[in-house]
């Protein structure tokens, strides 16, 4: 790979990690026809990301002969719900077997894993790879397990064999915002300077908000977030952070019922718009029971 080669793959792996989908897209374009795959890889990630995916239906043809066919299955695992269990399954057989010389295999069935919420079936399968983005969604699974004391020893990992990587700095935010305390205001740093480095997008100012509400920065974190939304006005991560934000502090139920109404317009099969819409109906199921059990016997 040439210099120009490697220069457009580190800028459109950079625009995808910070959240510059569009960015990313336009970098890789030029290079539809003559890109690797690897290249043309992040592209189709950012795709997914900004809810354009069909276009990996209608680019990447069933008989493709490289690992970007990995997509074609991607996508119809997120928009066939009634198959994903066939196709979480054909991940699990195809990451048994030769994946070639690129990740393309590795992270796409890790990312159906992920969805599945089978960290551990990820972990497995990303265990003892060195490449950075392996070891960065290791420790995404870990904080999702609660297992920070397991991330840490990956995040020294990356830094000692990148310490200014875009994954680098990312992953010692992430971890930073779930120890809390002091470490708080280390990841708002992180996201301020990749901010002022780069671009604000959604993804860095989802991350300076939970930094700010971490530390009961309220007004902070509100800025931020309508800041995030004015660039995506249904963006999931935003739209979630406005609810927890909401709540803490004291906006009436209007306010967070329009929050609430506009996940479920946009992400109707989301995990918090099914776990929300579940326990709304126990709630009124108990209420139910509770009124029926507290009925006077009528006296004729």
């Amino acid at each position: 790979m040439d210099d120009t080669s490697n220069a457009l793959l580190f800028d459109a792996r950079n625009f995808y990690y910070i959240g510059n989908f569009m960015s990313c897209i336009n970098t890789v374009l030029p290079e539809q026809t003559t890109g690797t795959p690897d290249l043309l890889a992040y592209s189709y990630y950012s795709y997914l990301a900004i809810e354009s995916a069909r276009l990996i239906n209608s680019e990447i043809k069933e008989n493709n002969p490289t690992a970007l066919v990995a997509f074609r299955y991607l996508y119809e695992y997120l928009e066939n719900p009634e198959k994903r269990e066939e196709i979480t399954q054909f991940f699990i057989n195809k990451l048994q077997g030769d994946l070639g010389d690129t990740n393309i295999w590795l992270m796409t069935g890790a990312i159906v894993f992920c969805r599945e919420e089978l960290y551990e079936n990820a972990l497995k399968v990303l265990q003892g790879n060195d490449d950075l983005e392996c070891m960065a969604l290791s420790i995404y699974c870990l904080l999702k397990m609660n297992r920070i004391d397991l991330a840490k020893p990956i995040l020294a990992k990356m830094q000692e064999k990148s310490d200014d990587a875009t994954l680098t700095q990312l992953a010692q935010a992430w971890i930073g915002v779930l120890s809390g305390g002091d470490q708080l205001q280390d990841a708002y740093h992180i996201f301020q300077e990749f901010c002022d480095k780069y671009s604000a997008t959604p993804l860095l100012l989802n991350g300076q908000a939970v930094c700010h509400i971490g530390q009961e920065r309220h007004d902070e974190a509100e800025d931020v977030l309508k800041e995030s939304l004015a660039k995506k006005h249904n963006d999931y991560d935003t739209l979630v952070n406005l609810i927890v934000l909401s709540h803490l502090t004291g906006k009436s139920a209007e306010v967070i019922g329009r929050y609430v109404e506009q996940l479920k317009q946009f992400y109707p099969n989301s995990g918090f718009v099914t776990d929300y819409t579940k326990k709304a109906s126990e709630f009124d199921r108990l209420c139910l029971q509770y009124q029926e059990s507290n009925k006077v016997a009528p006296l004729y």
